[in-house]
């Protein structure tokens, strides 16, 4: 590799790897973007749309990360990642030809089977591209990619669903994401496993790995927090726009030019705050960062009640960019940590444990809870039932900001026993 390869590759990976994430965003948030045509086409309760956007994604998600951070760990990366964009990107085309919510549904669980392995796989190959102090700038930029897909999901599906039906937002959806796949097995730069960790040890068995990432205290709870806390990104984002359509009374073209761009730019922002704010505190210590992920969690509290709770659609929407930008502003500083604190052939599989807590938790409980309440609260308070449920999950935000700082606690502990043991 030439000295100019190696000192630009890192940043050709960053670039692929953001674009595969952007894509990643895109499709995994059409069935929201689309929830009303959706809903109404099937005749969906809140229960079930809960359900297709929920458990039917995140449980096959969650055991594909597994699979794949597995596979993350011991194998070649860059193949990995391009196939499993290339099977997204055919399973969210197949979507668009499902003439009941069952097939639907099955679609939908192929699509989280191809996005459960490109976190774990992307994640591990940017902590080795950057250095500890670095990552967190690298992991916002590679996050903000998604950021900007969620963005383009309500903008442009929205506009495709609006002018050529919702099924056309799905195959049209398809195609950027084949072509990637092909510039990412061609072009993806890998990176030495670990180079910026010292000599580290091969792989451990699967059992043994599970073991020791349990063991590992500020990693276990570094991924409950987390596990809490995502809900009031990605779980919240399920559940908003319709939200603005029952109580603010928007329409398919409303949503997508006037909650997608306040919620997307505020987690835009939020992101990349977070990741440079990350990366200066990773300098004075790498737990350092973890107190962004508490302070953020705190005060998101009251400005999701405002969202919920403001008779403006207005200040209701200023108040969703501000909500969603301390969503995620803390982000970029827990993946950091919580690669920082595993060893360099665990992070697949941390990453790949992440995620499905994240997507049990954050994006398939949670949000299923929301949907349930809200359709038993529906006959006593109609529209009404929704903001309820709403507000009633957020408590799940003051949760996830006290177990950060438990984790706080574990993660020094162990930076500390690293010095002393270095």
């Amino acid at each position: 590799m030439t000295p100019e390869l190696a000192r630009r590759g890192p940043w050709i990976a960053l670039a692929l790897l953001a674009a595969m994430n952007l894509m990643n965003y895109y499709d995994r948030l059409l069935v929201v973007v689309v929830s009303q045509p959706l809903r109404e086409e099937f005749s969906l309760s809140d229960t079930q749309y809960a359900l297709l956007t929920g458990p039917v994604f995140v449980l096959v998600y969650a055991i594909a990360s597994i699979l794949f951070g597995r596979m993350a760990d011991s194998h070649a990366r860059r193949p990995l990642i391009a196939f499993v964009v290339a099977l997204w990107s055919l399973m969210t085309a197949l979507c668009g030809f499902a003439k009941s919510f069952a097939l639907l549904a099955i679609a939908r669980a192929g699509v989280g089977v191809g996005e459960g392995g490109a976190n774990p796989a992307g994640m591990s190959l940017l902590s080795d591209h950057f250095p500890p102090q670095q990552r967190s700038l690298a992991l916002a930029l590679f996050q903000v990619g998604g950021n900007i897909g969620l963005l383009a999901s309500f903008m442009v599906a929205s506009w495709i669903a609006a002018t050529y039906g919702w099924r056309a937002a799905f195959w049209i959806a398809a195609i950027p994401g084949l072509i990637l796949a092909v510039l990412i097995y061609l072009f993806m730069p890998d990176a030495p496993r670990g180079q910026y960790d010292g000599e580290q040890p091969e792989a451990a068995p699967f059992s043994r790995t599970i073991a020791q990432l349990w063991e590992n205290r500020a990693y276990r709870w570094l991924c409950i927090a987390a596990s809490f806390g995502v809900f009031s990104s990605l779980g919240m984002l399920i559940w908003l726009p319709q939200f603005f359509i029952r109580l603010h009374g928007m329409g398919q073209r409303e949503v997508g030019f006037l909650f997608g761009p306040a919620a997307s730019f505020g987690l835009i922002a939020g992101m990349l705050i977070g990741g440079w704010l990350g990366n200066r505190l990773a300098k004075r210590g790498l737990s350092v960062p973890v107190w962004i992920c508490i302070i953020a969690n705190l005060l998101l509290v009251p400005v999701l009640l405002l969202v919920l709770w403001s008779p403006s659609t207005t200040v209701a929407l200023a108040a969703c960019f501000a909500a969603m930008g301390l969503a995620v502003v803390y982000a970029p500083a827990f993946q950091a940590t919580m690669q920082s604190v595993c060893l360099p052939r665990q992070r697949g599989m941390a990453s790949a444990f992440s995620n499905v807590l994240n997507a049990l938790i954050g994006q398939g409980l949670i949000p299923l809870f929301v949907g349930m309440l809200s359709d038993r609260l529906t006959p006593a308070h109609g529209t009404e039932s929704l903001r309820l449920a709403l507000t009633a999950s957020v408590g799940f935000t003051l949760l996830s900001g006290l177990l950060f700082l438990l984790a706080l606690g574990h993660s020094r502990r162990l930076f500390a026993w690293r010095a002393q043991a270095a």
